[in-house]
C-alpha cells in the first residue's frame, strides 16, 4: 500500500464498536442520499437484530473523521471479523493459502454493509469536502486500526467508482466478481424491450406470463404504511420456505425484515403474489434515486413462471416506471441472461499487512478477474438481443424456479 496523507493537522479519527455510538445525524450527512443501505439506521438495524455482532463474526470498528472544528467529514462502516461467510469472489480460498504463508487470516478489518451484496459508497464523504484528500485520509486511517488491531487485512467490498479510484490511488490490490444488472436505456415499455429481442424469445416470454395471468393470482405491490409487523412475518415466512425447499440456511432473522420495514419504509416495497387472500409469493426491492435493487425472494409451492413473472418481468416494469437508471438483479443465475439481463463488474480492494502474502494475493486477484471477465463474456453472449425480423424458434417451457434472486 503507497503512502498515505497523515491526519491533517487538528483532525483526528475514532472508531466505534457500535454504530448507535455516532450520531445519526452525522453518519448521514456524509452517507449521503445515493444508497439506502449504509444509512444510519440501516447499519443500526443489522446490529440491533443480532446478525452483525460479535457473536457472529462481525466485531464493529466504524471510523468516523472529525475536521479541525470538531465536524464529522469522513466515515466508513468496518468490522472486524473472523470469517468470510457469504462473501462472493473476494478472497475466497485466502484463509488455507494465508496460513500457510504467513499464519491465521483472521481477523480481517473489512469495509461492507453486511449480508448486503450491493454496490455503493463505501468511503463516505460529507458534501463539500473534498473527497480524493478525504478519501486517502479515511483509507490512512482504517490501515492503521488495521496494524493496531493486529487484522492480517484491510478489504473493501462492493465499491462504489469514487472508492475504487481511492483504492487503486492507495495501491490495494483490485477485486472483481460479477452481478446482473438491467439498464432500461430509455426503454419505454415491456413491450419495447421484447421488441429488441429474437423473435423466439419474445415468444417464450409471453407464453411465461399469459401462464401466470391465466393462473387466477392476484399481483399488488406494498409499500410505506402497509409494511406493518405482520407483514413482515408473512414475507419472513415465505423467504425461509424457499430456501428450506433448497436445502439451505437464511442469512437474515424475522427481526431483521421486522426493522427493515419498520426503519426504512419509504424505500421498501414488496410485489407479492395472491391465491385468494393468501400472499403465496413475493420479491423485496429497495429503491434508490438511481437504482431498484431485487433482493429476496419467498415462494410457497411450485407454480410455473411466478418467479419470473415477479422477479423480473415486474421489477422491469416497475423500473421503467421509476425512471431509475438500473436494475440490479443480484449475481448467480442462468436464468436471467436470457431474459435480457446483462453481467457487469463489481469491484472489491485489498491490502495484506503480510509481505509473503502479498505475491499469491495478486496472482490469485488477477486470475479472478480474468475469470470474471470470461464470465461476463460468456453470459452476455446468451442475451437475446438481435435485429427484428429473425427466424422464430420453438417455445420453451422451461421450469419456473423458486432460487432467490
Amino acid at each position: 500500500m503507497k503512502a498515505l496523507p497523515p491526519l491533517p493537522a487538528g483532525w483526528r479519527a475514532e472508531f466505534h464498536d457500535a454504530i448507535g455510538a455516532i450520531a445519526a445525524a452525522d453518519w448521514d450527512a456524509c452517507a449521503g442520499p445515493d444508497s439506502p443501505f449504509v444509512r444510519h439506521a440501516h447499519l443500526q438495524l443489522l446490529e440491533q437484530c443480532g446478525l452483525a455482532t460479535p457473536e457472529h463474526g462481525y466485531r464493529p470498528r466504524h471510523v468516523v473523521l472529525h475536521d479541525a472544528s470538531g465536524a464529522v467529514v469522513a466515515t466508513a462502516p468496518a468490522y472486524l471479523k473472523t470469517h468470510s461467510n457469504g462473501e462472493r469472489g473476494l478472497d475466497l480460498g485466502f484463509s488455507l493459502a494465508h496460513q500457510r504463508a504467513a499464519g491465521p487470516y483472521y481477523p480481517k478489518l473489512q469495509v461492507e454493509v453486511p449480508m448486503t451484496p450491493v454496490t455503493g459508497p463505501r468511503l463516505l464523504v460529507r458534501a463539500g469536502e473534498e473527497g480524493v484528500h478525504t478519501r486517502a485520509v479515511l483509507l490512512g486511517a482504517l490501515r492503521d486500526e488495521a496494524d493496531r488491531c493486529e487484522a492480517t487485512s484491510l478489504q473493501i467490498v462492493h465499491m462504489s467508482a469514487e472508492d475504487r479510484a481511492a483504492a487503486a490511488a492507495a495501491g490495494m490490490l483490485a477485486g472483481e466478481g460479477n452481478v446482473h444488472v438491467w439498464r432500461p436505456g430509455g426503454t419505454p415499455s415491456f413491450e419495447a424491450l421484447l421488441a429488441r429481442m429474437h423473435s423466439w424469445r419474445r415468444g417464450s416470454i409471453r407464453h411465461e406470463r399469459r401462464i401466470v395471468a391465466s393462473s387466477g393470482l392476484t399481483i399488488r405491490r406494498l409499500s410505506g404504511a402497509q409494511l406493518d409487523a405482520a407483514w413482515s412475518e408473512r414475507f419472513f415466512a415465505l423467504y425461509t420456505s424457499t430456501y428450506e425447499r433448497h436445502a439451505s440456511v437464511p442469512w437474515l432473522n424475522a427481526d431483521y425484515f421486522r426493522r427493515l420495514f419498520r426503519d426504512l419504509g419509504d424505500v421498501v416495497e414488496l410485489l407479492a403474489a395472491f391465491d385468494g387472500e393468501t400472499c403465496v409469493a413475493a420479491v423485496l426491492c429497495v429503491r434508490s434515486p438511481a437504482t431498484l435493487h431485487v433482493l429476496h425472494w419467498g415462494q410457497t409451492g411450485e407454480r410455473p413462471f411466478l418467479h419470473f413473472e415477479l422477479v423480473f418481468y415486474r421489477t422491469i416494469e416497475r423500473a421503467i416506471e421509476l425512471g431509475v437508471e438500473a436494475l440490479d438483479c443480484g449475481s448467480g443465475g442462468r436464468h436471467k441472461a436470457p431474459r435480457g439481463i446483462a453481467l457487469e463488474a463489481v469491484h472489491h480492494a485489498a491490502w495484506f499487512r503480510a509481505p509473503a502474502f502479498v505475491e499469491t494475493a495478486t496472482l490469485a486477484l488477477a486470475q479472478r478477474r480474468a475469470a470474471a471477465a470470461a464470465e461476463r463474456a460468456a453470459e452476455n453472449a446468451r442475451l437475446p438481443f438481435a435485429a427484428a425480423g429473425d427466424a422464430p424458434h420453438p417455445v420453451t417451457t422451461a421450469k419456473t424456479s423458486g432460487k432467490p434472486p
